[in-house]
């Protein structure tokens, strides 16, 4: 898990930036996840699981279309929406 390689990178004393270039993950999510206790980070990783999205209420539709038109375009779909 990378909050756990995070922790660990930073106890043998690497630096956010080195530890982010080594992850290959951004500079600011290492500070974010580094300054997060394991139950903040517990939270954080199931509101992420859980959070609604943009395209939900059309989920049933968009995939209607998809079935009719399996070569629709995701612009196409854009543009119905």
């Amino acid at each position: 898990m990378i909050y756990n390689e995070i922790h660990r990178l930073r106890n043998e004393g690497f630096s956010n930036s080195a530890i982010a270039r080594k992850l290959n993950i951004s500079r600011n999510r290492v500070i974010d996840y580094g300054r997060m206790t394991p139950e903040e980070f517990h939270s954080f990783a199931l509101s992420l699981q859980n959070r609604q999205k943009k395209l939900d209420p059309y989920h049933l539709e968009i995939l209607k279309w998809l079935k009719e038109h399996p070569d629709l375009t995701g612009a196409q779909v854009f543009d119905w929406l």
